[in-house]
């Protein structure tokens, strides 16, 4: 039976061929959990249901994190349109010059910057020229587009079934604080289906999740961790509001598709 797919497929898709690249705890990484994670309440169900669903409603949120790929440490700094389904950002590699990147969750294209970086994120409108280079987006082969495609994945143009969340694994780990506001930290289904004891190869206690959600009281997800290695290898996503008048995917759509 099909769960949240979009909660849990495509991580257990793409993680599979980066588990073994460069193992150990990401830089600013959350490893700590509840000591009995438990099934969810109904309460946090319906919240957790509802969260990729708030992000496509809100459309633009922001969205920073750092991977290490390849023995590099990434930082990714910019915005995500979730009705878009496009992403846009400043992405410097090992501290240098960020390049322009955007992705959707087929393709990934970039550009040098047209001037300094600054505290702002990646320029607006998009470059319009010819100079975008574009390849296909590889989760299986990379962490940073491994991050990249989980990204796009956290919004829905509909709410996820609650009472179906609350018949899988997910499970409530703790309630922790993040820059002041209470959340609910979940580890998220870890396959795509109801949990059955008696049939399930997971462990049932969270603890084969690939991804863990902060979620606050509103549905608001505030952060995503997403394992990329062994049990304690996690890469933390912060998301954050956006500006009233950041807008770029029609821009930056029409800019690489020619239209």
């Amino acid at each position: 039976m099909k769960i949240a797919a979009a909660l849990t497929a495509l991580v257990i898709v793409v993680l599979a061929g980066c588990a073994d690249d460069d193992p150990g705890p990401e830089a600013g990484s959350t490893t700590t959990v509840a000591d009995e994670p438990r099934p969810l309440t109904g309460d946090e169900a319906q919240r957790l249901s509802m969260m990729r669903y708030g992000n496509y409603t809100t459309g633009v949120r922001s969205v920073e994190f750092e991977v290490v790929d390849g023995g590099r440490t990434f930082t990714v700094d910019g915005w995500v349109d979730f009705v878009g389904h496009v992403g846009y950002a400043n992405v410097s590699e090992d501290g240098g010059d960020p390049l322009l990147a955007a992705w959707t969750a087929s393709s990934i294209t970039s550009h040098e910057p047209a001037g300094p970086a600054t505290d702002d994120g990646p320029p607006l409108p998009p470059p319009d020229d010819a100079a975008w280079t574009s390849s296909t987006l590889a989760p299986a082969e990379s962490r940073l587009h491994a991050t990249l495609a989980v990204v796009l994945q956290a919004g829905n143009d509909r709410p996820d079934n609650a009472l179906l969340l609350q018949q899988t694994d997910a499970r409530w780990l703790r309630s922790d604080e993040l820059a002041g506001v209470t959340v609910d930290v979940v580890a998220g289904p870890t396959e795509d289906r109801v949990y059955d004891p008696a049939t399930s190869t997971a462990a049932g206690d969270g603890s084969d999740a690939t991804l863990r959600y902060w979620v606050d009281g509103d549905s608001v997800l505030r952060r995503m961790e997403v394992r990329l290695g062994g049990a304690g290898d996690w890469t933390v996503i912060d998301l954050g509001d956006a500006a009233a008048e950041v807008s770029f995917a029609d821009e930056f759509l029409a800019t690489t598709t020619g239209g």
